[in-house]
């Protein structure tokens, strides 16, 4: 009996059906294929978005010119630099070198030159001295030849005496006093037998001129 109840309880609990087609709608889904945005056109792209492809093409085509460029050009064109600045830097100082050493040679010339000035001055000094040495001694042979009545001799050293006054005349260099020697000399050769004491005398004093010309 207790289950009869608690079946009646149950058949008492449990809401009546409703009946086909009352209390329920329908929810219909959107048919397979259709969208919700009918009806509304897509955004046109921008000028930027349209270039966008083309413009990343035209920097990297940029970009690889620069990299062929620097690797290709720049990076030999600067060694090729450093090379010929350490090439000039190396002539620069061999030219430094070689203008120092004809500074040298330069002043060594100079040195030389005046040294062969110096010289040639006591050359023709030593020359001048020769010469007057030279006649002097004709003139004293004469001079002595003469005392010792000797005219041969005499004439003989006058006559060389003659040979070496040009020579000293040349190495003098000086018109008057040459002239002045050679008038001395003519009186003397001019006397020697006329009047051997006037020529022992010009001898005397032609001797005393050769002895002041050769000290001054």
């Amino acid at each position: 009996m207790e289950n009869e109840s608690l079946t009646e309880k149950e058949e008492e609990v449990q809401p009546a059906e409703p009946a086909p087609g009352e209390g329920i709608e329908e929810v219909q889904s959107p048919a397979a294929g259709t969208s919700t945005d009918e009806g509304i056109e897509p955004k046109p792209k921008s000028w930027l978005q349209k270039s966008w492809p083309w413009l990343t093409a035209v920097l990297v085509s940029l970009l690889a010119g620069a990299a062929l460029v620097f690797f290709l050009l720049y990076l030999p064109a600067s060694s090729a630099l450093r090379q010929s600045q350490g090439e000039l830097t190396s002539v620069t100082g061999e030219l430094e070198q070689a203008a120092a050493k004809a500074e040298g040679l330069q002043s060594d010339l100079s040195s030389a030159e005046e040294r062969i000035e110096s010289l040639q001055t006591e050359l023709e000094s030593v020359q001048l001295t020769l010469a007057i040495s030279r006649l002097q001694a004709n003139i004293s042979y004469a001079r002595l030849a003469l005392i010792n009545k000797d005219a041969l001799t005499a004439r003989q050293e006058l006559s060389d005496a003659e040979s070496n006054l040009a020579e000293l005349s040349r190495l003098l260099g000086d018109s008057e006093t040459s002239s002045a020697l050679a008038a001395r000399l003519r009186t003397i050769r001019t006397n020697l037998t006329s009047d051997p004491s006037r020529a022992l005398e010009e001898m005397r004093t032609l001797g005393e001129n050769l002895a002041r010309l050769k000290n001054r």
